[in-house]
């Protein structure tokens, strides 16, 4: 398959109705760089949009896939079938994600949970900061790989909306800022001083926390607007 000859196809196909990268974009609801990228043969749009590229331009899949012109338009029952491979693949892919989401937080919730509970019955930050780093940078790599395909969902049914992304942050600094409150009371610190460190470690994790989630929502859109192309 010839992807820079399906891109020039496309663009021809294009220009011939006239149409700015920004107008079509706008039609099929991704962004001009998606529809550049089409052009250029960078990528190619998934099969539910080219589907809907096939009957815009009143050509046939199989000649956008050749990058060139047939004869005769797509007819009805090739159009259905290819629909219904298009959401076929659609529902196998979030099936995917969602397995891979809930596995991930699953495992990621039992780890945090038992760096927890160590720094509570010890109370020595030195014990858990080996299994915290790894169990931390597995995370990164993980929501980072997850990122960069634009699929990253924190759990099924998950939106990520500012009272959401503060909720999950101060959930988790919260949660963090116990054990960390035992650490300080098993090390002997003044009740004032302890409290002071408390609070000023909960808004330190729920701002960083607060602000990682969003910045991974701004990301994942961006991908998933590119992922269209």
């Amino acid at each position: 398959m010839d992807t820079k000859k399906i891109g020039a196809f496309l663009k021809l196909l294009r220009k011939e109705r006239r149409l700015t990268q920004e107008q079509l974009a706008e039609n099929f609801c991704v962004s001009g760089r998606s529809v550049s990228r089409w052009e250029t043969g960078t990528n190619l749009p998934d099969l539910s949009i080219l589907i809907e590229i096939a009957e815009f331009y009143d050509v046939e899949v199989k000649e956008i896939l050749d990058g060139e012109r047939r004869s005769g338009i797509m007819d009805q029952e090739t159009k259905e079938t290819l629909s219904k491979v298009a959401d076929y693949s659609k529902l196998e892919k979030e099936k995917a994600v969602k397995a891979g989401s809930i596995a991930f937080g699953l495992t990621f919730s039992f780890c945090a949970a038992v760096i927890v509970i160590q720094l509570i019955v010890t109370g020595k930050l030195a014990v858990v900061a080996g299994e915290t780093i790894v169990l931390l940078v597995g995370g990164a790599v993980y929501i980072g790989a997850m990122v960069y395909h634009g699929v990253w969902e924190m759990w099924p049914g998950f939106k990520s909306t500012l009272w959401t992304d503060a909720l999950v942050g101060a959930g988790c600094a919260a949660v963090f800022s116990v054990a960390f409150a035992v650490c300080c009371i098993r090390l002997g610190i003044s009740a004032s001083q302890a409290v002071h460190s408390v609070v000023l470690f909960f808004i330190g994790v729920a701002a960083a926390s607060f602000a990682v989630l969003r910045i991974l929502a701004y990301c994942n859109r961006k991908r998933k607007a590119g992922h269209m192309g």
